[in-house]
């Protein structure tokens, strides 16, 4: 697993919530929402906020790691 993929994890709501079944399969979450958030803010603060979204926007594409 490379560093990037560590964070494309955490970027992934999928791994906090149940998403609305039209968008997603039903699921146990990983973790909670406000460990999720916690995870995000310092990535945010980490990446900065552009390199963030980006990352964001691209697992949201589906361009995650699959293992």
């Amino acid at each position: 697993m490379e560093p990037g993929d560590v964070s494309a994890m955490l970027s992934n709501p999928f791994y906090a919530i149940q998403i609305d079944p039209a968008l997603a399969e039903a699921h146990e979450p990983l973790t909670d929402e406000e460990t999720w958030i916690r995870a995000n803010v310092n990535s945010i603060e980490q990446l900065g906020p552009e390199v963030y979204l980006r990352n964001l926007l691209s697992v949201l594409k589906g361009n995650y790691p699959s293992s």
